[in-house]
């Protein structure tokens, strides 16, 4: 297996990557983490940083959107609530459609080890080498009969 190490353009001597890509023969896994913007409101930034990650995919590892396969936000204390999670829901619908959308996982933190921003984002990807092929499945209730899964 083939890695790549993503490094922010500054980074003079880091101790930890901002992303790895590992390269499969059919696919290659990408995977960001610690992306974070530190201004505006938690949709702004969610923009921002979904877009960031749509020039990566496209420019860096020829992916697009469709390949990301999972979201994961946490979220500073005093942004995790339902208004953040809407406005950020709100926000992936500009990105994601039907039916390759991400799995994504919201957990409230007490704080982030940057200043300013609402979340810090990570992201998983699996940039097919050949033909994509994308379906949908619904589902089964869970024992109480519902299908809640937030």
């Amino acid at each position: 297996m083939r890695r790549t190490t993503v490094l922010r353009g500054d980074a003079e001597d880091p101790a930890v990557a901002n992303g790895v890509v590992t390269h499969h023969p059919d696919h290659d896994r990408v995977r960001l983490s610690g992306m974070t913007w530190p201004e505006g409101t938690p949709a702004e930034q969610a923009r921002h940083l979904l877009a960031y990650v749509e020039t990566l995919l496209e420019r860096e590892v020829g992916g697009e959107m469709a390949d990301v396969t999972y979201l994961r936000f946490f979220l500073r204390e005093g942004h995790a609530d339902e208004a953040t999670r809407e406005a950020i829901e709100a926000v992936e619908r500009e990105f994601f459609e039907a039916p390759a959308l991400p799995g994504t996982t919201m957990v409230g933190v007490a704080d982030l080890l940057v200043e300013g921003p609402a979340f810090e984002l990570e992201v998983e990807a699996m940039v097919p080498t050949r033909d994509r092929e994308v379906e949908t499945r619904r589902l089964s209730p869970g024992p109480d009969g519902t299908d809640r899964g937030r």
